[in-house]
């Protein structure tokens, strides 16, 4: 569905980013590109990068917090969310701020954001379903998921999202109940903990999987089917990701510890097919 012609036209913002992994600094290089100007702080030294790319650099949360950000962009470890929110010393703000988070689970984050931010802060919980290395030749055709939870300056929520639209050309569908709009290149969805869950299962189902793969260190052969590449590039692509990405989502979605189940049962139950089958042959 096209943007309604009643959409507030996208305006540039200043965006302050907390925490500049891999991830945030990923980000950042598009919204550069498009104009908006930056700002960050991090608990470790980024100046020097963030002068190379022509961004403003904050040691303390203090200076950061006083720079009159239009959106204030949480892109934390899931496991360190809690910490650094509640850590963030509100009284600075000048002005009330978007705040809008990037993890990639989103019951959690809502809850700590509405419990700790005040009342005349906007929330807005958001799941690039991509990252560095799946992003890494442009956002098109991947999938954006966010819930505006609560929302009162349409216009700097909208230019935020427009920032994911505009980067995006076709669109990936993800059957999720109370999707409320459809953009070109991007879908949204209204409620990420709605409906049948499935961008958590999915991502859970994921990184279990390519996690184990892992584990057994498979390799490259000089003899490799197109598929055992196709599970060694899952295999790579998921171990670029910290450990505290994987066990953050284990911990703080609530499909995980049901998908670790069906993982192993599944496994089990084609063992168990396996094992009557080679008794079948012994007899």
């Amino acid at each position: 569905m096209a943007v309604s012609s009643s959409s507030p036209l996208p305006k540039t913002l200043k965006i302050g980013i907390v925490g500049f992994g891999p991830f945030g600094l990923f980000l950042a290089k598009t919204m550069i590109k498009q104009g908006h100007t930056l700002t960050v702080t991090s608990r470790s030294d980024y100046s020097q990068l963030c002068d190379r790319l022509g961004i403003s650099f904050f040691r303390g949360m203090d200076e950061f917090l006083e720079a009159e950000n239009d959106v204030i962009m949480i892109c934390t470890s899931i496991l360190s969310l809690k910490e650094v929110v509640m850590a963030l010393p509100l009284g600075r703000l000048k002005r009330p701020a978007l705040f809008a988070d990037v993890l990639s689970v989103k019951e959690y984050p809502r809850e700590v954001l509405l419990k700790v931010l005040r009342e005349e802060s906007d929330v807005l919980c958001t799941h690039p379903m991509f990252g560095p290395e799946s992003g890494k030749d442009g956002w098109n055709g991947l999938s954006f998921m966010f819930e505006r939870v609560r929302i009162r300056d349409e216009a700097i929520c909208s230019s935020f999202l427009h920032i994911f639209q505009s980067e995006a050309a076709e669109c990936w569908k993800c059957h999720v109940k109370n999707m409320i709009n459809w953009l070109p290149g991007v879908s949204f969805l209204l409620t990420l903990s709605a409906g049948t869950g499935c961008s958590q299962q999915d991502g859970t189902l994921t990184l279990l999987f390519n996690r184990t793969l892992s584990e057994m260190e498979i390799e490259s052969t000089p003899i490799d089917t197109k598929n055992f590449q196709t599970l060694l590039q899952l295999k790579d692509g998921t171990i670029r990701d910290s450990f505290d990405l994987y066990s953050g989502l284990f911990v703080y979605n609530k499909y995980a510890k049901q998908e670790l189940k069906n993982l192993g049962l599944a496994v089990e139950k084609v063992r168990q097919k396996l094992e009557k089958v080679n008794e079948e042959n012994l007899s």
